[in-house]
């Protein structure tokens, strides 16, 4: 009787023993504490994990590809380039963050969005334009900062009967004597001006 209540006990420890080891060191899931992120171009944002049961973990972070998303080894996402659907598309898909420890992991879907223009300037060595009616010259402009993804610019003028100017090329044409005002722009907000003064051929 007494050997039988001794190997009882014994299995009774062993199986307490065993549940409380597994208690402690099973990882049950990794969580991170956003599964999408969307960053500009050269943006950074910190990624938090944790681990479910709660315990002290050295997390192992990886990018699906270093070439358009990296991360560090504190979680630290950084935006490097534009991930295409194709070469001929402008759609933008997501890249893979992984974060792993032990047997859970999780994921984070970063979007690389386009950077924008934030500035644009017409290069020309003066203020004002002097042409000839029926003279051509083309204008030029630069776009800031100069490694914007989406920078591609529509030029106007307010006085066509005196200056007209292609709208894709910046291409101008004196067309009578007089004075209009030549516009390179990104959008209504973000634009750059010349005057152009057309002179008698």
């Amino acid at each position: 009787m007494k050997t039988r209540i001794l190997l009882a006990v014994s299995i009774l420890a062993v199986c307490m023993m065993t549940s409380c080891r597994n208690d402690v060191n099973e990882v049950l899931a990794v969580r991170l504490d956003s599964n999408k992120l969307e960053l500009v171009k050269g943006q950074s944002a910190r990624l938090t994990a944790t681990v479910i049961p709660q315990q002290d973990a050295e997390f192992e972070w990886f990018s699906q590809d270093d070439r358009y998303v990296t991360v560090d080894q504190d979680g630290v996402v950084t935006a490097i380039a534009l991930k295409k659907a194709s070469e001929d598309s402008d759609e933008v898909v997501p890249v893979s963050v992984y974060v792993r420890y032990e047997n859970g992991a999780d994921e984070c879907h970063v979007t690389v969005l386009p950077l924008t223009t934030e500035k644009v300037e017409i290069v020309y060595a003066s203020d004002v334009v002097n042409i000839a009616a029926g003279q051509t010259l083309k204008l030029e402009a630069k776009c800031f900062p100069e490694e914007a993804d989406l920078k591609t610019l529509t030029w106007s003028t307010d006085y066509a009967a005196v200056a007209k100017v292609n709208a894709a090329t910046g291409e101008v044409t004196g067309v009578a004597p007089g004075f209009a005002t030549i516009r390179a722009s990104y959008n209504e907000k973000i634009y750059d001006e010349i005057s152009v003064n057309v002179n008698v051929k």
